[in-house]
């Protein structure tokens, strides 16, 4: 059995399957979901999120409190007092690429970010249909998506919300600059004179007011789309303009336009170098 704590937003627990999904299918064991902890972290504040993947059609196996026990804690007091000390003190929180995990064999417990697209490359097409929407787009959804198709449509999305107002947050990853969006802006219009933009954030009326889009521009979010339709509506751009958030990162990568432009800030984190397990080759990264 593989077991995975989902943390974080929608973007974190979807790398979190996605390395489950992927020891699961390697070792053919059943894959579960603990989500506990979402509910105790929910609680918290902004920087936490409840379970996000339930609107996929990915098989929603929960394990039980007593399930978690055994595989998280399998040497009782031992065990919890290791994990302590490896969260606490080495701040292991598995974000980089690890290759030794993909080797691990029997019950596994899955604990951290593993933003890593190494992790999956081998089951995209799995992937691709785990994370397909169970139902229907919105009417709102339907009408944005119906204009995607339409036109060169490129997704722009901007996050601040926890970015600004969690200090934590802006220390370990800071915030992409109107500089960094309007060199992205020109990069595509460069390459295709007149497409559409769909933009997308959390904090729609700061980028009414801070970000020139242009004329042919179309304002996404609202309450009457989800944060999940959201990301397939991004997906299913020609091109994508993302912030450093693993919300744009996967509406980026579920993208299947094989010419496909992907403009990406550099770097992505402000505290540590990661970038390079988590940005494809193929992506244009430019100042953040």
């Amino acid at each position: 059995m593989i077991i995975v704590n989902l943390k974080g937003g929608l973007g974190n627990q979807m790398f979190q399957y996605a390395l489950g999904r992927t020891l699961a299918l390697k070792n053919k064991t059943i894959l579960k979901l603990d989500v506990a902890g979402l509910d105790r972290a929910n609680k918290i504040g902004d920087i936490y999120r409840a379970f996000g993947l339930s609107a996929f059609t990915i098989k929603k196996t929960i394990a039980t409190a007593e399930e978690v026990q055994a595989l998280k804690y399998p040497y009782g007091k031992i065990s919890k007092g290791w994990r302590w000390f490896a969260f606490k003190i080495l701040k292991r929180t598995h974000v980089v690429f690890e290759p030794a995990l993909l080797k691990r064999k029997g019950d596994i417990f899955l604990d951290g970010y593993f933003q890593s697209p190494r992790y999956f490359t081998d089951i995209r097409d799995t992937l691709l249909a785990d994370f397909t929407l169970e139902e229907p787009l919105s009417p709102a959804g339907a009408t944005i998506a119906n204009q995607i198709k339409s036109t060169t449509a490129v997704s722009i999305h901007v996050r601040r919300g926890d970015y600004i107002k969690n200090p934590q947050v802006l220390k370990e990853f800071g915030v992409c600059s109107l500089q960094y969006y309007q060199a992205a802006i020109n990069h595509i219009k460069s390459i295709h004179p007149n497409p559409t933009f769909f933009v997308f954030s959390d904090d729609m009326n700061w980028v009414r007011e801070n970000l020139p889009v242009g004329d042919n521009a179309v304002y996404v979010s609202d309450a009457s789309i989800k944060d999940y339709q959201e990301l397939i509506l991004m997906s299913t751009c020609s091109y994508n303009i993302i912030a450093n958030s693993s919300f744009s990162w996967w509406g980026a990568w579920l993208n299947q336009n094989p010419n496909k432009i992907v403009i990406t800030p550099n770097p992505w984190f402000e505290s540590a170098e990661w970038d390079k397990d988590l940005i494809s080759e193929s992506w244009i990264q430019l100042p953040k």
